[in-house]
């Protein structure tokens, strides 16, 4: 696991702020924050119905965008950023 410094962090957020990308964990602000994506929820594959439990969110530290490691009865599946778009939550 790697640790981030506070200089890691602010690099980060300048990185993410260039490129005019959003990445939110959680949706709302004060009392109504709430969890977007966690270890539990159910996801549904719009195309095919099939639902999966999130196992972890992988965030890389290559450019290549975070990663879901999910799971359904017999499969596991790793699905890209570019994807996320074909799940929605159950």
């Amino acid at each position: 696991m790697k640790v981030f410094s506070a200089e890691d962090i602010f690099d980060l957020t300048k990185k993410i702020k260039s490129k005019n990308e959003n990445i939110d964990v959680f949706s709302g602000t004060g009392n109504d924050k709430k969890v977007v994506v966690r270890k539990g929820l159910k996801i549904r594959h719009k195309p095919s119905g099939l639902i999966y439990t999130v196992l972890k969110i992988i965030i890389p530290e290559d450019e290549s965008g975070p990663k879901i490691l999910c799971r359904r009865p017999g499969r596991e599946l790793l699905i890209p950023k570019s994807e996320f778009k074909n799940y929605e939550r159950q």
